[in-house]
């Protein structure tokens, strides 16, 4: 019983971890304007079929004094499988992101509703660090 009490509350935790995603050759500043730039412009294209999805509204407020970013945003998709009927779906979510005082620039991620699937908070965490990595990658040569 205990052996399942445990496992209970470290599935429970783990599932309700904060991502989180840190930057350490970049300034505030810059880490700061990729952030609010990928919350503005979020890429769902996909090589995945079941990770492709359509913003049907994504609603910003990044407010630089206190380095937060909230994000409300609707995503539907119509969803095609070999040897499946076609699945419509619709999702609706509301971000929270913030820069946190530290040095090298440490972003956390989070959603204000806990999703019963904690993998889709960190999926989503994931692409938008990926977003914003890819808009603080220096030009080459």
């Amino acid at each position: 019983m205990i052996r399942i009490t445990c496992f209970t509350l470290f599935i429970f935790f783990a599932g309700c971890s904060t991502a989180q995603h840190t930057w350490p050759d970049m300034s505030r500043d810059l880490v700061w304007s990729a952030m609010v730039a990928a919350a503005n412009a979020p890429d769902y294209d996909s090589n995945d079929p079941k990770k492709r999805w359509i913003v049907v509204e994504n609603e910003v407020d990044a407010d630089a004094t206190t380095s937060h970013i909230f994000i409300n945003r609707k995503l539907s998709r119509s969803l095609k499988l070999p040897l499946q009927k076609e699945q419509k779906d619709t999702r609706d979510w509301l971000f929270t992101i913030q820069l946190l005082p530290t040095n090298p620039p440490l972003v956390t991620f989070d959603t204000v509703y806990k999703t019963f699937v904690p993998a889709r908070t960190l999926d989503e965490a994931e692409r938008y660090f990926e977003l914003v990595d890819l808009l603080l990658q220096k030009p080459t040569d």
